[in-house]
């Protein structure tokens, strides 16, 4: 079986999952990549860097709840479910009689600071052009209020034909249901559509909807748990996407 690195280097791509460590020899580099029409990127830990702000507003909320302060990659490590998983994570569970109050603070905070240190990784721009002729979506579990200012904000809004925050449909991600209406409401086949995210929630919800998977090491979700969820493909940088798809 060989390496996914020694594959790449000598011309060679899986078939299925790299995870399968099966692999087909090609000749040219379009024979390389799928074709695809459709591009659903998650937001947090895929695009945009925003961690920090989220860890700033939870210890915000802990400060108020006179809590010490969370190290940030633990609050990390609970980004990308949504925000109610995110404080009930990071709160303790006498804290809960009163998390509606808590979450109504908490939005209203993150919500002013949303782009204080929030950036885009490296190469979004140049991937966004890349796939220009492709339809191109965000599907995040931050509400869509949240959503749609951050990507306003970092100036990559209007390359986006749709934006779907967790509260754009019945059940967030893992559940399949907002890449499904995505895939319903552009007439897409799911074999030529594609999910990228940094965490596993991303990568379950791709395989319900049949869709390609891919994971990016880069963002916020635990790599350990993003390789156990045996996405298609996984990146090291967003660019890397030129290599498998067009």
């Amino acid at each position: 079986m060989l390496p996914l690195q020694a594959a790449l280097e000598n011309n060679k791509i899986p078939i299925d999952s790299f995870a399968r460590g099966v692999y087909l020899a090609v000749k040219s580099p379009r024979a390389m990549k799928k074709q695809i029409d459709l591009v659903m990127f998650d937001l947090d830990g895929t695009l945009a860097a925003t961690g920090r702000d989220l860890a700033n507003s939870v210890n915000y909320i802990r400060s108020a709840l006179r809590l010490d302060p969370l190290d940030d990659k633990l609050v990390y490590s609970h980004v990308g479910r949504g925000v109610e998983h995110l404080l009930r994570m990071s709160l303790p569970e006498n804290s809960q009689d009163r998390f509606k109050e808590i979450m109504e603070l908490f939005l209203k905070h993150y919500a002013e600071h949303l782009l204080d240190t929030t950036a885009l990784y490296p190469h979004v721009r140049e991937t966004l052009e890349y796939f220009e002729k492709k339809k191109r979506v965000v599907v995040s579990n931050k509400l869509h209020r949240l959503t749609v200012p951050i990507l306003r904000g970092l100036g990559i809004e209007a390359c986006f034909d749709a934006v779907l925050g967790g509260d754009s449909a019945a059940e967030k991600k893992p559940h399949p249901g907002a890449l499904n209406r995505v895939l319903a409401d552009f007439r897409i086949e799911p074999a030529r559509g594609l999910i990228v995210g940094d965490g596993d929630a991303d990568i379950e919800a791709g395989r319900g909807a049949g869709v390609h998977t891919c994971g990016v090491t880069y963002g916020l979700g635990r790599k350990e748990e993003l390789v156990a969820a045996r996405p298609d493909y996984l990146i090291d940088d967003l660019s890397e996407l030129e290599k498998y798809f067009y």
